[in-house]
């Protein structure tokens, strides 16, 4: 994935983990299997949490995962409507 069109964490995340069941990882990481598989289905973002405990388990800086939920979430807001902003004057 590009820059512009970011691949989910989740996704990522599936390379991984490749190899291992879901309930080993979701174990291991101390979340349920349904919080995992919404991670890996793309249904749910990572959290500063998550983040923590993925730079744990798989050895990642904290932030890592963090940041290309960040990425994936601006990529997919530019990506969508949004109502017309007026710049902010200060008083």
């Amino acid at each position: 994935m590009d820059m512009h069109n970011p691949a989910h964490p989740g996704e990522v995340l599936r390379d991984w983990i490749e190899g291992l069941s879901q309930s080993e990882v979701a174990e291991a990481l101390g979340i349920s299997r349904v919080t995992l598989s919404r991670i890996l289905n793309g249904h749910a973002g990572i959290s500063a949490d998550v983040d923590l405990r993925l730079a744990e388990a798989l050895g990642t800086s904290p932030g890592f995962w963090i940041a290309m939920q960040m990425q994936y979430d601006l990529a997919q807001a530019k990506m969508r409507k949004r109502p017309k902003v007026r710049p902010l004057r200060a008083a």
